[in-house]
């Protein structure tokens, strides 16, 4: 798991890193905004599914230049992470999502706990 800031890195090499090296990344766009960005496997998108509200959007919205990833950061942490966004591709497959990082953190725990022998 790594960390990038999207307003100072490009957003389409951090999706990159993401998707080569299939781990997620806290991902901030300014102090107290951060999301989780996840590879959509069999793995993350129980996370994803445990937000009341999952939002689609555009893989090639989120890997513009600019200031998409940080206004997508800014959509979950700002709903309290109600909201989380699942990115397609051309296709319609679902690739990335964005979630909440209070509500991955929990996640990792509950996963962690879980995988403990008694």
């Amino acid at each position: 798991m790594f960390e990038a800031n999207c307003l100072e890195e490009q957003p389409a090499d951090i999706v990159a890193r993401v998707l080569e090296e299939q781990s997620p990344c806290f991902v901030t766009a300014r102090e107290g905004v951060r999301g989780v960005l996840v590879p959509l496997d069999e793995v993350y998108t129980e996370v994803l599914e445990a937000h009341p509200r999952v939002i689609n959007a555009l893989m090639k919205d989120l890997v513009r230049p600019g200031k998409d990833m940080a206004m997508y950061c800014v959509q979950v942490s700002m709903t309290d992470e109600q909201d989380a966004i699942r990115f397609t591709d051309e296709e319609g497959e679902p690739v990335l999502a964005l979630v909440g990082a209070m509500r991955f953190l929990r996640w990792l725990e509950e996963e962690d706990e879980g995988s403990e022998e008694p």
